[in-house]
């Protein structure tokens, strides 16, 4: 007991070093599964996009040949446009959070 009273001050800086080191642990973890849910999202976004984009012109191209049907694909396609830049705007989020999750990266060297 007297160990403790008299390294009262050293242990506890132990005690602290080890909970700071525990908690940094569980940020970095917490960040690197953010960092992986943010790089899957941007992949699907940016496949959804490329989805769009040829869905568009498939029906790009049908409404050359159907005129009688010119109204009616021209709203598709307008929903269509909207779609792909709603999907845009998300991939392009994806890519500033991906940035922002990089950042502290350049800091240390990597």
């Amino acid at each position: 007991m007297d160990f403790i009273v008299d390294n009262a001050v050293a242990l506890s800086a132990i005690a602290l070093g080890v909970l700071v080191l525990a908690g940094l642990a569980v940020a970095g973890i917490a960040g690197f599964r953010l960092w992986r849910a943010v790089r899957a999202a941007q992949r699907r976004a940016t496949e959804a996009a490329e989805q769009l984009a040829a869905e568009s012109d498939r029906l790009t191209a049908s409404l050359a040949q159907l005129p009688e049907r010119q109204a009616e694909l021209q709203a598709s396609i307008a929903a269509l446009q909207k779609r792909a830049a709603a999907a845009s705007v998300l991939a392009g989020s994806a890519s500033e959070a991906l940035a922002v999750l990089r950042a502290p990266l350049r800091y240390l060297g990597r």
